[in-house]
């Protein structure tokens, strides 16, 4: 009884835990935790907040564990399904956490969440082709998610395939609807695939003759032919280029060697 009488409640297993992670003790927030897991009548939050303990001490095998422990009882958790994957990831057990997701997918084929995750696994692992797969899964689920866009064109771009990257940075840059810090990362991005672009064409202009006659003719054919892929803005800037070529230095004439 409090001093008015009335009763006093005891705090739960989680305003216990919270009052010493709130002091930084974490041994014996998981320790309180871990009692009341063991006990075996803890709700789900409990193995939740201790995984996230352990995560916290970077014990990632008791945080799994009980992640685990939590999926013995509540199968069909989401919570805790979402939560043991990112475990796998954050500590570098990369073939688990695919399994893991692959089995949810053998669950729910057109789930975003396991999803993400395998994308996720992948690109950790940095097998970016299955990392595509998966961003190329999502993009088809969800055609206006702009995040989602965003992951596929990264990896376009790290695999080298810049056309189709460019093709989904301008889809973002362009489309209103885009989350404006996701814009300006697209405009961010393609403006450095067009100036890399605008570098290395400069750089022919000075060496290759017969590149400079084609590109003074027709300067967005001439690129195009040479493997450059510039968004709709480079092609536009490539236009403007011929007036400013003309006063470039002309390439040194090569001779043949009479010896």
């Amino acid at each position: 009884m409090g001093e008015s009488g009335e009763r006093v409640m005891k705090p739960t297993t989680l305003q216990q835990a919270e009052a010493y992670l709130q002091r930084g003790r974490l041994k014996q927030a998981a320790r309180v935790l871990r009692r009341a897991v063991q006990a075996g009548d803890a709700p789900l939050e409990c193995y939740l907040r201790l995984a996230e303990v352990c995560r916290l001490q970077e014990n990632w095998r008791g945080a799994i564990d009980a992640i685990r422990a939590a999926l013995q009882r509540q199968p069909d958790s989401i919570p805790a399904r979402e939560r043991l994957i990112e475990l796998l990831i954050e500590s570098g057990r990369l073939a688990e956490a695919v399994a893991e997701c692959e089995r949810w997918l053998s669950e729910a084929p057109e789930h975003p969440t396991p999803l993400e995750h395998l994308l996720d696994a992948h690109w950790h692992a940095m097998d970016y082709l299955r990392a595509l797969q998966a961003a190329n899964q999502l993009v088809q689920l969800q055609p206006r998610n702009a995040h989602y866009r965003m992951r596929r064109a990264r990896l376009l771009d790290n695999l080298g395939r810049h056309a189709q990257a460019i093709s989904d940075y301008e889809h973002l840059a362009f489309d209103l609807s885009t989350p404006m810090e996701v814009m300006v990362w697209a405009i961010i991005e393609l403006e450095r695939l067009d100036t890399t672009q605008m570098e290395m064409v400069l750089h022919l202009l000075t060496e290759d003759a017969i590149f400079r006659i084609k590109f003074l003719r027709d300067p967005v054919g001439a690129a195009r032919e040479r493997g450059f892929v510039f968004s709709r803005v480079g092609e536009q800037m490539l236009q403007v280029v011929p007036n400013a070529v003309r006063e470039l230095p002309k390439p040194p004439r090569r001779y043949a060697d009479y010896n």
